[in-house]
């Protein structure tokens, strides 16, 4: 809860990136007695405490290859990740437009629309409805409810040290002249009544059309305190024209349903007279903010724009923070996320402070530009026109129940989008249409199963018979204007390679820009809000790897900097004065050599090179002293040529120093480890292994929930074998998230094209869901999860029972060429016995595995070796 004080300010000092070359004091003052963390009816349990304050990241939150983005697996990811991390800010509408639209315009704004009947002040409560009785306009009545709405919007204002507008003409009330004017505001005998507000049903297009008939309206009667300067249009709400497809450019193909009510857009997008919307800008780049509306159920409309706001962060990563809208008939809120969470402002439209921020919001909005909606000064934006699919959404089932105990009504439409900025540099051109749908299908003979290339009724451009569910039938193409990044902090942008889908978290975006002094070079650069406190552990790693040297096989970051910052964008000053458990982050910009990601592997023996370059990387680590924390299939990538260094380890973010781990008997490999397991050969080892529990790190819960430990899932001391068994669950849902590789000609094309992800796209050609046994270890609880891998780990015959599985064998049938089963199912049961084998003590199961680096290394080289044979024949290396 907020502290005694009315106020908090909070200062940050952060050195500039190399682009800004400064440094920055940031100032935020906010009115922490209106301002109280919140909760949604149930939170997961056990995500954060004090030892662990930073939640496992969920597989929808950083988006595992084989997972869609569909209703259930985002749903489960917005409550795991806004888990305490969401605030009620009642200074919300005066700390984001307080600059634009004072609290006294919004007053005298307010008065006029008294004065002219836009705005009734009735007798009695707002539930007497039509039958109320208007109050006189000059009554004392009147004059004293707006003075009782001044002092109440005054009470929950907020002080800015950045604004143009100078300071407020009365001094903030304190906190018990607040607390006075909402008890009386409980019990004054008037309420307030906007008399074109739309009856119910809530209509969409009727909404729309209120609001910016209030909008206009309080634009013409702010003109003359504003000054033409200030007073310039730039944002506009619309409802789609379009009432039953998804707005495009957001999830497609995974056909999640993503419809907002309405919408905020630039006023470009308008033709001269306002009444049109150009339908080329109704997408998820070119939006402002995202609004839900409905007639009642508050709490389901504020879940929906979770789940929009969470899709803006995902059309537009490179976003500071994103903004949404609640409407109800009697109630209106105002949704901001970044890093740190959500904060939102709840406001009462028969309430008279109510009245005077609505009035602040939707002004504040039309004359709001890029920054003021989150939008980044680093990133120059250009328009391209795209040719989109959308479809209608699926049938949903009725109810979803997630891991959280709580149902996901699945009849309620979601999308969102982010917003083109009119403060930003924006270039149109009209190249080429690309669909948006992606790379095409696989064409090469590579890797085929050979079972499905003569199979009836199956595409001439994909010869493999797919089981992926099919896109809705009613689907149709359309044209739309996309907003596209070209310019990331001074660099020339390619594209974007890689971006985290979460509204919390490090929001980790990675763009392929051209190195300034060779253009001929690709870089990337990425982008991640880090948290402050881990600032100086980051520090200490990456100076131990300058210290001891690098190694062929990581991939080092060669400049980092922080980005100062606004103070709009720093939803963490809020939460590091209220809860000393939330993060407080910061942008931190890194360049680094751009390399392979996994998904563009060439063939099964391409990726298990990689996998063994990143263990030697992982294993350079560890003799240094530094732990990474953090394996997925994220952080490996690939060689983009076939003579260089196979496969790298990355992303040291999450990374800490420890004691250099030293050899020990204990965990020396037994006589039968690193021999092969083949389909004719089901020798096991019955000698045990001792763990080796000397020095190990006390850290946090880290890493992405698919890839954890059974130890670390289960809050246990994190060491590097914990990273050694991440390695293992990549390579077991590597197989389950591709059908092979793509073809010659389409890795060709993506390595020229930087690796980039074609905007709206979705998942490529070749991506697949994983088997439901397989998708929970991304959305269940860390202990749940922990039990499941656990048991397939278990002693026995567990290696064999793994090949054997319904969903290996289903895998192998539909996405490996025959070929290569053999050898993919020797490399499954090998490494899972390995692993299981290690995890053997002489009296009790001990809790980890433990494999060390050399034991998986020489395991890969000997599966290498014995099927060498098969590795020209399935690659489909474009450069041989």
């Amino acid at each position: 809860m907020a502290t005694a004080t009315s106020a908090a300010t909070k200062v940050i000092t952060a050195a500039g990136a190399p682009a800004h070359g400064k440094v920055v004091k940031v100032v935020c003052k906010r009115n922490m007695d209106v301002i109280a963390s919140c909760a949604y009816e149930i939170e997961p349990s056990s995500i954060r405490t004090k030892n662990h304050p930073s939640p496992a990241k969920q597989s929808a939150s950083n988006r595992h290859p084989g997972q869609p983005h569909t209703r259930a697996p985002v749903d489960a990811a917005i409550q795991h990740e806004l888990a305490e991390a969401r605030f009620v800010a009642d200074d919300l509408a005066d700390h984001m437009f307080g600059h634009l639209v004072s609290t006294d315009l919004a007053r005298d704004i307010l008065k006029k629309f008294v004065a002219n009947g836009t705005v009734e002040v009735c007798e009695g409560k707002p539930s007497v409805g039509a039958s109320a009785t208007v109050l006189d306009k000059k009554s004392e009545t009147v004059q004293r409810a707006l003075d009782a709405a001044f002092e109440g919007a005054k009470a929950n204002g907020c002080i800015r040290s950045h604004s143009d507008a100078g300071p407020p003409k009365t001094p903030p009330a304190q906190a018990d002249t607040g607390e006075k004017a909402r008890k009386a505001s409980k019990v004054q005998p008037h309420f307030w009544r906007w008399k074109d507000f739309p009856k119910a049903p809530l209509g969409k297009d009727a909404l729309v059309e209120f609001l910016n008939k209030i909008t206009d309206s309080a634009l013409n009667i702010a003109k003359p305190q504003l000054g033409d300067a200030k007073s310039q249009v730039r944002n506009r709400f619309a409802a789609p024209e379009d009432k039953h497809h998804a707005v495009p450019l957001a999830y497609e193909a995974d056909a999640e349903d993503m419809r907002p009510d309405f919408l905020v857009l630039p006023i470009e997008a308008f033709s001269s007279d306002m009444k049109t919307v150009d339908q080329k800008y109704v997408n998820f780049t070119a939006l402002r903010a995202v609004g839900e509306s409905k007639n009642k159920n508050f709490r389901l409309v504020l879940e929906q724009v979770d789940r929009y706001a969470r899709g803006m962060r995902r059309a537009q990563p490179w976003v500071h923070f994103v903004l949404a809208m609640t409407m109800t008939k009697d109630k209106m809120s105002l949704v901001r996320g970044d890093n740190s969470g959500t904060e939102r402002l709840d406001l009462v439209l028969s309430d008279g402070r109510g009245c005077i921020e609505f009035i602040q919001i939707l002004l504040g909005l039309a004359l709001a530009e890029g920054i003021d909606l989150g939008q980044n000064p680093d990133v120059k934006l250009r328009s391209e026109e795209r040719s989109c699919i959308i479809s209608k959404p699926l049938p949903p089932h009725k109810t979803t129940q997630t891991h959280h105990g709580r149902n996901s009504q699945a009849a309620v439409s979601s999308s969102n989008a982010p917003s083109a900025p009119a403060s930003l540099s924006v270039e149109q051109s009209s190249e080429g249409t690309v669909s948006s749908l992606g790379q095409a299908s696989y064409t090469s003979g590579a890797s085929v199963p050979s079972h499905s290339r003569s199979s009836a009724g199956v595409s001439s451009s994909s010869k493999r018979k797919y089981s992926e569910p099919n896109l809705p039938k009613k689907a149709k193409n359309v044209e739309r204007l996309a907003f596209i990044p070209i310019k990331v902090y001074g660099h020339q942008c390619i594209g974007i390679l890689f971006t985290a889908g979460s509204i919390r978290g490090r929001g980790t975006v990675v763009f392929c820009v051209v190195d300034l002094d060779d253009h001929s070079k690709r870089l990337a650069l990425k982008t991640s809000w880090q948290d402050l406190q881990r600032e100086d552990e980051q520090d200490d790693v990456l100076e131990r790897l300058k210290e001891k040297g690098s190694h062929p096989n990581l991939i080092v970051p060669f400049k980092t900097g922080i980005v100062p910052l606004l103070e709009q964008s720093e939803l963490s000053l809020v939460t590091s004065c209220v809860d000393s458990l939330q993060e407080n982050r910061v942008l931190n910009v890194s360049l680094s050599e751009l390399k392979r990601p996994v998904k563009y592997f060439w063939g099964v023996h391409d990726f298990v090179r990689g996998l063994r370059g990143a263990i030697l990387g992982h294993e350079y680590l560890t003799q240094i002293g530094i732990l990474h924390r953090d394996i997925s299939e994220n952080n490996i990538v690939l060689a983009r040529r076939s003579g260089e260094e196979r496969g790298y380890l990355i992303d040291f973010d999450m990374a800490v120093l420890q004691d250099p781990e030293e050899p020990t008997e204990a965990t020396a490999r037994s006589k039968q480890q690193g021999k092969l397991r083949m389909d004719d050969d089901m020798a096991r080892s019955s000698s045990p292994i001792s763990p080796d529990d000397s020095q190990p790190l006390k850290a946090l819960r880290t890493g992405t929930t698919p890839y954890m430990s059974i130890n670390v899932l289960k809050g246990g001391r994190h060491t590097y074998f914990d990273d050694m068994e991440s390695f293992l669950y990549v390579l077991l849902l590597f197989f389950f998230s591709y059908a092979g590789p793509l073809s010659k000609g389409q890795l060709l094309a993506a390595d020229d094209q930087g690796f980039v992800q074609l905007l709206g796209s979705g998942r490529l050609s070749h991506m697949r869901s994983w088997p439901a046994k397989y998708s929970k270890w991304a959305d269940e609880p860390c202990l749940e999860i922990a039990q499941n891998k656990r048991g397939a780990l278990d002693t026995g015959d567990c290696a064999e029972e793994l090949v054997r599985s319904a969903e290996v064998r289903n895998c192998l049938k539909a996405n490996w060429d025959s070929g290569l089963h053999a050898g993919i199912r020797t490399l499954l049961r090998s490494s899972w016995a390995l692993f299981a084998e290690s995890r053997s003590a002489s009296f009790l199961l001990a809790p980890r595995t433990h494999v060390k680096h050399q034991d998986f290394v020489g395991l890969l080289d000997e599966w290498l070796e014995e099927f060498s044979g098969e590795e020209e024949k399935f690659s489909n290396c474009p450069f041989e």
